[in-house]
């Protein structure tokens, strides 16, 4: 019993591993870097790899990191639909699908935060198959002042230190 049991557990994960994705992701950049207060752009093309025609209904946008906001792009770039592989308008050609912008770097420590784009659709307008799925990254950086930041930092500094020093020195009797 307990081999039957196994036997059918295993058959299911191998033909769940075994499905391909109906369509493919490719970004042109996948893994970006963003310094607090930027915003970086993600580009990519989706592929039809079936041979009926693919409606593309809805994505889902994962990322992790507490200050990041995202923009998701699906509505105004996705196209509705692609033809079958092999057809013209199998692809969508090079377009934005997201934005991500980095808010607070107290939030989220300099680092890779990964994240994965999934594409819903199917055979017809109502449908909500997962299509296919890809990851991508981003780096985030610390924040490297401008030399004019930097003197005005020395500035202060310096402007602190002179009245100290002065009332610091033994006067002369």
């Amino acid at each position: 019993m307990k081999t039957l049991l196994c036997t059918l557990i295993l058959a299911t994960l191998g033909t769940a591993v075994a499905k391909a994705d109906d369509i493919t992701i490719s970004f042109d950049q996948p893994n970006q870097t963003v310094v607090a207060g930027e915003t970086i752009e993600f580009f990519g093309t989706i592929t039809n790899d079936t041979a009926s025609t693919i409606y593309l209904n809805s994505d889902d946008l994962n990322l992790d990191g507490l200050s990041f906001t995202t923009t998701d792009q699906f509505l105004s770039n996705v196209p509705i639909s692609l033809a079958p592989d092999g057809q013209p308008g199998d692809s969508s050609g090079d377009i934005e699908l997201f934005d991500v912008t980095v808010s607070d770097p107290l939030l989220d420590a300099v680092g890779v935060y990964s994240g994965t784009y999934t594409l819903f659709g199917g055979a017809d307008g109502n449908a909500q198959d997962n299509l296919g799925s890809t990851a991508f990254s981003v780096t985030t950086e610390a924040p490297v002042p401008e030399p004019p930041s930097i003197y005005l930092l020395l500035g202060g500094i310096l402007a602190t230190l002179i009245p100290i020093s002065r009332s610091v020195r033994p006067e002369a009797s």
